[in-house]
């Protein structure tokens, strides 16, 4: 799975690095066999031309992977953002690409909340992560990620195989007893740190983990600073920001301290065995006369190298483990693709309404929220569906929308069957206005362009009448050009949801989805947003879902939403 987030550009850089190292290592080795050969043989002569080549050819060797890995990491931070947050935006909930049919979930990532309705056989349906999970996978896990791929990897890869190359160099060009004694020893330091990865795999998940928590609950208090002061919950919310904080330092300071274990076992105890062991082949070879004095030399500067793996030794459980589960967590973000949401393979049948709803059920996981649903909205017809707060309405929505998969029947959305279409060609049928506005930092024009970026600036107006604010915005000191703040808060919220449905106009798209458009207005907003709907011509078609009454005297017909069915209600003119 770890291959979703891994590009080619990503593999081919991380080659490169440990090629670079192990160009590096070579002509390091040739200088040092060349210095040992010449003084143990007493030759004071030196091959400088060979000597200063070899050296700044291992000096190049070593920028050039330092850079490279370095560019190559920001390169695909760069890539991996990109790839997150056009994952979220243009497909808010999918299945799981491969998903076993079978009782029991799949582990997932834990940023990850996998859902299965009762008496679902369909794929494990997996909600991707929420804006606050989503930072963090941008920024600490993808730059994680990025430094253990392009910077750690093919540098610890290098570095585990130099001992053996260079061992093999001695066993060949110098000697070979003392090239295979020291071989023998040599793969100790790989089995060491598989032994103490599976040690400490817990304390590095743990630590991720406790960093995500973080995370989260940082963002979530940053974004509702406003309702937490009036609230007089900031004692209460400071109190939970420092205990999750202290939980994060412990997990880290577990980390860290598991990290200095394995370097004082493996560059204290084990490289110092290795010298001694080294040193004592070397001197029992050179007292029998079986090894030159220029030889033994070499080889004891050529150790250098054979110690190589424990300079990366420091980093593997903070760099290497942290950036492994880095790159678990990202690849299950990206691995959630579309797939055919119906289980249950009913096909569409054929209509002439612009929406057909047909046998819909749903199940969040909590009981049956739809049973078995039909609805027909002619085109040019205004349909609301009442209820109170948490019978449905919004998750009828969000299926038509294409936000949540269908677990069972059919839906037609101006001809086309849902269920052959991409979450982009779905959201791409109808427009819509959420109970809670969508409103962006920069002008009314800039919102408005959200949906149409070469609209005119009549256009903008035009829309903008028909949303009944067009005389509010002239009003206004900039006019199309007047801030709206962050979340809009520099207008009203009856001026912000009126903006909202008129980028829904301007989008051209003829079916619109209304989600409670009324519900956080004030008196004269929720008038002038119901003449606006009344004024729409028969090209228009209109579903709104709302629990206020008002509305009713603009739609065609009305249902309610009962135990997951619709009844129909009286509309009174």
């Amino acid at each position: 799975m770890s291959k979703i987030a891994v590009s080619n550009s990503s593999r081919r850089s991380t080659h490169l690095v440990g090629t670079l190292r192990i160009l590096s290592a070579a002509l390091t080795g040739m200088v040092l066999v060349l210095l040992g050969t010449h003084w143990g043989s007493g030759d004071t002569s030196l091959p400088w031309p060979w000597l200063i080549l070899g050296i700044l050819g291992a000096g190049l060797a070593a920028f050039g992977e330092i850079l490279l890995g370095g560019r190559a990491a920001r390169r695909e931070e760069r890539r991996l953002r990109a790839e997150l947050l056009s994952a979220h935006l243009h497909n808010r909930v999918r299945p799981l690409a491969a998903a076993p049919a079978s009782p029991r979930p799949p582990a997932t990532n834990p940023l990850l909340r996998p859902w299965r309705g009762r008496g679902h056989r369909g794929p494990v349906i997996a909600t991707p992560a929420t804006p606050s999970q989503l930072v963090g996978l941008m920024t600490d896990n993808t730059e994680r990620m990025t430094e253990y791929r392009q910077v750690y990897l093919g540098s610890t890869l290098a570095a585990l195989a130099i001992p053996f190359l260079t061992l093999v160099f001695v066993t060949v060009a110098l000697d070979v007893v003392v090239g295979l004694g020291i071989l023998m020893a040599v793969p100790v330091v790989p089995c060491a740190i598989l032994g103490f990865l599976r040690l400490f795999r817990k304390v590095s998940a743990t630590s991720r983990k406790e960093r995500g928590r973080l995370s989260v609950h940082y963002l979530d208090a940053l974004r509702n600073l406003v309702p937490i002061r009036l609230f007089g919950a900031g004692p209460r919310i400071e109190d939970r920001l420092r205990t999750q904080g202290e939980a994060n330092r412990r997990a880290i300071m577990r980390l860290l301290a598991g990290n200095q274990i394995v370097i004082i076992v493996l560059d204290g105890v084990f490289s110092l065995a290795l010298i001694c062991w080294s040193v004592f082949l070397i001197g029992g070879r050179l007292h029998s006369g079986e090894l030159s004095p220029g030889a033994a030399l070499a080889i004891a500067l050529l150790l250098t190298l054979l110690l190589e793996p424990l300079t990366q030794v420091a980093g593997f459980f903070y760099i290497g483990m942290g950036g492994m589960a880095s790159e678990r967590a990202i690849s299950r973000q990206l691995s959630l693709t579309t797939v055919d949401h119906r289980p249950t393979g009913v096909p569409a049948r054929p209509t002439a309404a612009a929406i057909s709803v047909q046998s819909v059920s749903h199940d969040h996981g909590r009981g049956t929220v739809l049973d078995a649903l039909g609805l027909e909205v002619a085109r040019g017809s205004k349909v609301a569906i009442m209820g109170p707060s948490g019978v449905g309405k919004s998750t009828l929505l969000s299926l038509l929308r294409g936000t949540l998969p269908l677990q069972s029947g059919a839906i037609v959305l101006d001809g086309h069957d849902l269920g052959t279409l991409s979450p982009e060609e779905t959201a791409a049928l109808s427009a819509t206005v959420a109970q809670s506005t969508w409103l962006f930092t920069g002008t009314v024009a800039d919102n408005l362009r959200l949906a149409r970026p070469e609209a005119s600036d009549e256009e903008l107006w035009q829309a903008l009448r028909m949303a009944h604010v067009a005389d509010e915005v002239a009003r206004m000191p900039s006019g199309l050009d007047s801030p709206v703040g962050e979340r809009g808060q520099l207008i009203s919220g009856g001026q912000a949801q009126r903006i909202s449905l008129a980028r829904a106009f301007l989008s051209g798209r003829k079916i619109l989805l209304l989600d409670e458009p009324t519900s956080q207005v004030d008196i004269a907003s929720e008038a002038a947003i119901i003449d606006a709907l009344a004024d729409l011509g028969p090209e228009w078609t209109v579903l709104v879902v709302t629990h206020r009454r008002s509305l009713l005297r603009i739609v065609d017909e009305a249902h309610e939403l009962v135990d997951g069915t619709l009844r129909p209600l009286e509309v009174a003119r």
